[in-house]
């Protein structure tokens, strides 16, 4: 569900991340009683007309059989770190190793052998040189080593858009920390907020943005430079109701203009769109029941996320920027009736996803989502940890409007 854009009035807070910014709108009118005067000459430039449109699917094109998976069984190879194969790669864990395939199944390697502790999940860096391994460990060319983090600690994320380094709040919410990706004994402490609940990078880099409570006790998403300085309120989720709004997860889009987030307020579950230059916040959508893992992709404007408790069927639902409304994922597929969970974006309109007979937990079958054409391509069965490695496209640095003005989120 859409609902029209919140604002809230007031002055303007200034800080060093605060960007001027204009708009320029032009329009047209006609004189609707005149008469058009008949002629071969296009009325619009042919140099002018686009040349592609993406128009919703009315028709699903042929889906896997559930039973005949691309990757009928894992090669027996030697395991080595490999770059990022060109188009993408969908890794997943098989027993103690790490495979990563090609989305179509073509090429299929053993990324790395794995120790107990590093069986868990997957996250790899956003040029995709590095992974880190159930929080705990990096693992590039140079070999894996200990994080610096926890293995419980599954809020850790990359610094965009290179990979230098990795933070996370730690388990108190008290502080935010950075850890080196190449010596994770090289400890930084960037908090810009008394209770830290999640942060995420700017894809752009430079800036660290983050949900929770700032030092006067206003609850809401901050942004400030990577080391921690010149903090400016993005949202505000002060309420007097009883029970006040709380931002569970942050995406960024990777056009680096739009944040994602997460709300819960003890009566619903929303899924929220920032939009950095002027500071409104429009609803993408709300549920009565619990909503996670909140997934964005290399290309701009793709985001999914899940819906459900982990003792039912979830679904996975995804923004479809083509008609501005939330999809459910697999609909008219033989993945419709499963447990689905997000796992990555291969592109624009590529969602990978896992899916079970129930729930959230376990070994899953790993499946490949068109949101053009509503197929599914089944990749693996039963496998783990699944994961997507790509390279996102450049984004533009934040830039917010001076007088733009906190939305509040109830």
């Amino acid at each position: 569900m859409t609902v029209p854009t919140r604002r809230v009035q007031g002055g303007a807070l200034r800080t060093a991340l605060s960007f001027a910014a204009a708009a320029l709108m032009v329009t047209a009118c006609a004189d609707t009683g005149s008469t058009t005067p008949t002629s071969l000459v296009p009325l619009v430039p042919a140099g002018a007309l686009p040349v592609s449109t993406l128009a919703p699917s009315t028709t699903a094109a042929p889906s896997s059989d559930p039973n005949s998976p691309l990757i009928a069984a894992v090669p027996d190879l030697e395991c080595a770190y490999a770059d990022e194969l060109a188009g993408g790669e969908i890794t997943f864990i098989v027993g103690d190793r790490l495979y990563g395939s090609a989305p179509d199944g073509t090429v299929v390697r053993c990324l790395a052998g794995l120790r107990a502790d590093q069986r868990g999940p997957v996250k790899w860096s956003p040029d995709g040189t590095r992974a880190v391994l159930n929080a705990a460990t990096v693992y590039d060319g140079a070999g894996a080593r200990f994080s610096g983090f926890d293995a419980v600690n599954t809020r850790v994320q990359w610094e965009w858009p290179t990979a230098t380094g990795m933070f996370a709040p730690t388990a108190t919410n008290r502080t935010l920390v950075r850890r080196d990706a190449a010596d994770p004994n090289i400890r930084t402490e960037i908090t810009f907020l008394t209770d830290t609940v999640a942060a995420v990078a700017h894809p752009a880099g430079g800036v660290v943005i983050a949900s929770g409570t700032s030092a006067d006790g206003t609850s809401g998403i901050y942004a400030a430079t990577e080391s921690g300085d010149s903090t400016r309120m993005l949202v505000s989720t002060a309420s007097v109701a009883a029970t006040a709004a709380s931002v569970t997860e942050l995406g960024a889009d990777a056009a680096g203009d739009m944040l994602y987030f997460l709300v819960e307020n003890g009566t619903s579950f929303k899924v929220e769109q920032l939009v950095f230059g002027d500071l409104s916040v429009t609803e993408l959508s709300s549920e009565q029941a619990p909503i996670v893992q909140l997934t964005v992709g290399p290309t701009r404007r793709s985001v999914a996320w899940k819906v459900g408790l982990c003792n039912s069927t979830t679904q996975t639902r995804v923004r479809d920027d083509r008609t501005a409304t939330a999809v459910d994922v697999g609909i008219g597929t033989p993945i419709e009736p499963l447990s689905i969970a997000p796992v990555g974006w291969l592109d624009g309109a590529r969602l990978v996803v896992a899916t079970r007979p129930l729930g959230c937990d376990g070994p899953a079958d790993v499946w490949i989502w068109n949101l053009l054409d509503s197929s599914a391509t089944l990749l693996a069965k039963t496998v783990e940890f699944a994961a997507v490695r790509t390279t996102p496209e450049g984004a533009a640095p934040l830039a917010i409007a001076a007088e733009a003005v906190p939305a509040v989120v109830p």
